[in-house]
């Protein structure tokens, strides 16, 4: 074990065995066991990579590009190819294979177009710069670009990336630009023993790793706007701190993706003309059913969070109105004192109560009578309750 992964371990072993006591609270305690599982999962996570590069040896070194290479047996156990392994497994006639490709390296490009088991169709869609999601069914192979998460080095993140891929007969070959969340996971799942028959079985893997990806979030955003709603009915609560924007925005971003998705699988599912086999057609209509559902949830965030930021926009101003009503009333009351103050400020002879010794009160009455004659009427025409 390497000595980072060493550290992280260790890090997560003194939050297991630390005293609740020494936290601010149970709320801190839960971050740091949270944090302490996220921890384990970057240990797994380096463990994954590390026996990877391990077992790529001389491989990584000839194709700095491939970012790991898989073989499978019949039943689905896989195992990480070496260098000795890859040229015997292209040749294969039992299992399968999958190649996941940085398609940033020039020298992963070149072999990709040179060496690839692929038809020349598949080999242009990994090649080209075009990074618009798609599904096509040509020359007996799926291949396409299908939206993830991106992932960083210690977590993951909300950006979305693409991950092109190509499927032919026993061979599955994807291809990225940045770390994928939905890749990763499969990785792990077959380094924790996980069996997948064939390509197809491994690819519907990935797209439900981001379907569970984007449910999560929706159920994250379920949950902030039960809470923005709550706030809502709640007059004591300032509408400039309903923060419903992000939300929509976020529910924009998913409800683009997945709505694309949908629409590609939908159509591939729908055409006639479709050259799949039939193990791959049928994952291909459990990712469409999955992806209607998963839309259907997505759009009723999103008009859930119009209906909710419409509710917000009349709160904000239903009290932006009281406040001006509450101001021009003000306005009315103080408007018989300022033009008595103003009268009295003319400094010209004959002004009344000059010669009174009391001459001020005299004038505060008169102001504060103004006053009272103008809230009476104020009454009288329902402005004032």
């Amino acid at each position: 074990m390497s000595i980072e992964n060493s550290a992280l371990l260790r890090r997560a072993a003194a939050v297991d065995s630390a005293d609740p006591s020494d936290y601010d609270g149970n709320d801190g305690m839960a971050r740091r066991r949270r944090r302490n599982a996220e921890h384990r999962r970057m240990a797994s996570d380096a463990n994954v990579t590390r026996n990877a590069k391990t077992a790529l040896g001389g491989l990584a070194e000839a194709l700095p590009g491939l970012v790991c290479a898989y073989g499978f047996d019949d039943e689905g156990g896989g195992r990480l190819l070496g260098s000795a392994d890859l040229a015997t497994e292209l040749t294969a006639t039992s299992g399968w294979l999958w190649l996941h490709f940085n398609l940033a390296n020039a020298r992963a490009r070149d072999w990709i177009e040179e060496h690839a088991p692929l038809p020349d169709s598949a080999k242009e869609l990994l090649l080209e710069t075009d990074d618009h999601l798609c599904l096509i069914a040509e020359d007996d192979a799926l291949l396409g670009v299908f939206a993830d998460f991106r992932r960083e080095l210690d977590h993951d993140t909300q950006d979305i990336a693409r991950l092109k891929f190509a499927l032919h007969r026993r061979t599955l070959v994807t291809g990225r630009r940045q770390a994928l969340h939905s890749v990763d996971e499969a990785r792990r799942a077959i380094a924790q023993g996980q069996t997948f028959e064939a390509g197809g079985t491994l690819l519907e893997q990935i797209f439900d790793n981001f379907s569970n990806q984007v449910a999560t979030m929706t159920r994250e955003l379920a949950d902030k706007l039960e809470t923005i709603e709550d706030r809502v009915v709640d007059d004591r609560v300032d509408p400039d701190d309903l923060r419903v924007g992000p939300v929509r925005r976020m529910a924009l971003r998913l409800n683009r993706q997945v709505g694309a998705l949908r629409i590609h699988f939908a159509a591939l599912v729908e055409n006639p003309e479709r050259d799949l086999p039939e193990d791959v057609f049928a994952m291909t209509e459990r990712v469409s059913l999955r992806l209607t559902s998963l839309g259907r949830d997505v759009e009723a965030i999103q008009e859930r969070a119009r209906i909710i930021q419409e509710e917000v926009s009349a709160k904000a101003a239903e009290h932006m109105n009281r406040q001006l009503s509450t101001l021009s009333i003000l306005t009315a009351l103080f408007l018989p004192a300022t033009l008595v103050t103003g009268l009295f400020g003319m400094n010209t002879k004959g002004l009344p109560f000059d010669s009174e010794e009391i001459g001020f009160w005299y004038a505060f009455l008169v102001c504060i009578g103004g006053s009272g004659i103008v809230y009476l009427i104020l009454r009288r025409l329902g402005v004032v309750k």
